[in-house]
């Protein structure tokens, strides 16, 4: 080939992209039924409450701290019980230690059915059981915090290798000294990073459950929302902000702990010593953990009872399938996945741009990194239901203000996310091209672009998962999509309808999870 041919073949495939990229962008315009007249007229109505939130009404902190000290506890003792319930099922779930394979396949399957239904979702209906309050919103996060453990630490497991089984089981060891001696040795050091990675996920879940009364900082949120209280919104976000980054600062310090001081024990009546104490530390842990779940939850056990026997009755109506309400959920599930569909590709595109800027090895220069991480920061700071009502102002209510306000949303965890890849990038890849005299746009797109496109496809195939689950929870403030329709069943209490919604959401993110996975095998 010519270098005129290959000039002109490289150009038709340049145009060939933009004419199918111009044809995808104009299907997802129209799918969502967007306005664009209606959009621009909608600006400045946008702009005025968007200016309106970022100014902070300082001495309203005090109330904020009290129910964020709420969120905080809610997002800890969730996180806790979740990682700690999680531990006796990863020995039934892993297929390389469980006692029947049968039992491993069922239980994953319902845990992974389980883990489609969104926080908010348990929120609400906990709330329907038990009343409004914190008890409800920190067992919804502990049943997310359980589902998620059960999952990284089932996986981790998985990954030890049939030859130290084997040679542990050889000496005649049990099951149970099989877990003992050789499995949870391997998953102790994975067990607290756990913890972090599911309490900052924990953390923004806690900040909307208010929306549903399941206690946190989101209740009193919502009730400036409804006062157009902005300036108090402004307050909270901005301590979000703050407590979010400390808590990112927090996880990747322990993450990256890797040297811990073990004290050494020479004789054996130190060694017996050393047992002693550590039963007296567990049973005194037990004990001090009872005593304060007991006067954190300030729940009385008739209450609770009572909350099991009405969740008894609920379930069962769950189960009840109304066959007859599918037809209407079709057009509510097609419209969540257009939703998501659309915030994942623009996010693709601005996450690709706004990773160049973000990363400290791509960026123009350290100012521009540290502006795109702090911007990026916010972006994903501020909860998707609060940027949603700002395009409310503008553009109204319905789907067109759920998707734009997870493309917002998604731009800023996608961008945080393949920034950080891009800096793991070997350093070699990038000094070849400048070696070139390559400027830092074409290093970025021809060398750290090239290198690290499977992982960019991988985090964009994750976000299409996670914003099928977050266009739900959009829905509940009427943002479109099947959330709106599970918001009124369940006020309503049609719990027949409540229950053939969770499991049609259930099946969408169960196929989108699997074409996913097809798709990354792909790839690699």
């Amino acid at each position: 080939m010519s270098l005129e041919e290959y000039i002109a073949n490289n150009r038709k495939k340049k145009e060939k992209f933009l004419l199918y990229f111009f044809i995808i962008v104009g299907v997802l315009f129209y799918l969502i039924d967007f306005d664009i007249i209606l959009f621009v007229r909608g600006i400045p109505d946008m702009l005025d409450l968007l200016i309106k939130i970022f100014k902070p009404n300082f001495s309203y902190s005090d109330v904020v701290w009290r129910a964020l000290l709420d969120t905080i506890q809610m997002s800890i003792i969730g996180s806790f019980l979740g990682v700690i319930f999680s531990i006796p099922f990863i020995f039934l779930t892993a297929g390389n230690i469980t006692f029947s394979k049968k039992i491993a396949i069922i239980l994953n399957r319902v845990f992974a059915i389980l883990r489609t239904i969104p926080s908010l979702i348990w929120a609400a209906i906990l709330v329907s059981i038990f009343s409004i309050g914190k008890f409800s919103g920190t067992v919804a996060l502990t049943i997310i915090a359980f589902l998620i453990a059960q999952k990284l630490l089932r996986e981790r497991v998985e990954e030890i290798g049939e030859d130290k089984l084997n040679s542990t089981l050889s000496t005649g060891a049990s099951r149970i000294q099989l877990m003992k001696y050789s499995v949870m040795p391997e998953i102790k050091k994975h067990i607290i990073s756990t913890f972090f990675i599911i309490l900052e996920s924990n953390i923004r879940s806690a900040t909307i459950l208010g929306f549903v009364g399941a206690g946190g900082i989101g209740q009193i949120m919502w009730r400036d929302l409804n006062h157009l209280r902005y300036d108090n919104l402004a307050t909270i976000i901005l301590i979000l902000f703050i407590l979010i980054l400390s808590i990112d600062f927090l996880s990747l310090f322990v993450r990256r702990a890797k040297n811990i001081k073990k004290c050494r024990i020479k004789t054996y009546s130190g060694f017996r010593a050393y047992k002693i104490i550590k039963k007296l530390f567990v049973l005194f842990f037990i004990i001090l953990i009872t005593l304060v779940l007991k006067n954190y939850f300030n729940i009385t056990l008739e209450r609770l009872y009572k909350g099991f026997l009405q969740g008894k009755v609920i379930l069962i109506r769950m189960c009840h399938l109304n066959i007859k309400y599918f037809p209407k959920i079709v057009e509510g599930i097609w419209d969540s996945f257009i939703i998501a569909l659309f915030a994942t590709f623009f996010s693709a595109i601005l996450g690709f741009i706004m990773s160049f800027f973000a990363a400290y090895n791509s960026s123009p220069n350290k100012y521009f990194s540290i502006i795109f991480k702090g911007l990026i920061n916010i972006m994903r700071t501020i909860p998707p239901m609060i940027i949603a009502i700002v395009f409310f102002r503008g553009i109204g209510p319905g789907k067109v203000a759920g998707a734009l306000a997870l493309v917002v949303y998604t731009s800023g965890t996608l961008t945080k996310m393949y920034s950080e890849i891009i800096e793991n990038v070997n350093e070699n890849v990038e000094d070849s091209i400048k070696s070139t005299g390559a400027k830092k746009i074409a290093v970025y797109t021809s060398g750290l672009f090239r290198e690290t496109y499977p992982s960019f496809v991988g985090v964009l195939l994750y976000r299409l998962e996670s914003n099928i689950r977050n266009s739900t929870i959009l829905g509940i403030i009427g943002a479109g999509g099947i959330g709106t329709l599970l918001n009124m069943n369940i006020m309503w209490r049609n719990w027949e309808n409540v229950g053939l919604i969770v499991l049609a959401i259930g099946i969408m993110v169960g196929c989108i999870d699997i074409l996913s996975k097809k798709i990354r095998m792909f790839i690699k």
